[in-house]
């Protein structure tokens, strides 16, 4: 009995798509604007968990950080990736070295609060860092690592993009 469990744990395991067993995860792209690159987009394309619709916590990856390092965090936008399956409602955080969130939740990445419902299922959100201990909208300097973090987006596979605008 416990042979024939294996075998069809086998078999169901090597018929099931990939895709099934797959974590959520997100690529990324930097885009240069202007003439002398004084603004630069990195661009999060995300996919959600098939089971949970989560993506694990997203550092910004090396080479786009030295690109961005000593500029100034500007906004971040969240929308719908076009074609794919929409997300439902969830909370952004913008993580430094430090663990504080640059979108401004007291408490380092579990509660948002301008993060909070930046993903919409059909709208573009968009929000200026937040400094929760000055109680108002700031720029703040990139100096060291930056990482996206995503929470309450339960729908299995959802699609959506998350843009860091920086400037000089």
């Amino acid at each position: 009995m416990k042979r024939l469990l294996l075998i069809a744990a086998l078999v169901a395991a090597l018929v099931l798509p990939a895709e099934l067993w797959a974590a959520g995860s997100c690529s990324q792209a930097l885009t240069r604007i202007g003439y002398q690159g004084n603004v630069k987009v990195v661009k999060f394309l995300c996919t959600g968990d098939a089971s949970d619709g989560s993506i694990p916590n997203t550092a910004i990856a090396t080479a786009n950080m030295t690109e961005v390092k000593g500029m100034y965090l500007y906004t971040v936008s969240a929308y719908p990736t076009s074609g794919g399956t929409a997300p439902d409602a969830a909370d952004v955080f913008i993580l430094d070295a430090a663990g504080e969130d640059l979108l401004g939740s007291a408490d380092g990445g579990t509660t948002a609060n301008k993060g909070a419902n930046l993903i919409h299922a059909t709208l573009k959100k968009t929000t200026l860092p937040y400094s929760y201990y000055l109680s108002q909208a700031y720029f703040p300097a990139v100096t060291s690592g930056l990482t996206l973090k995503v929470s309450n987006q339960a729908t299995h596979s959802a699609n959506y993009t998350i843009e860091m605008v920086f400037a000089r």
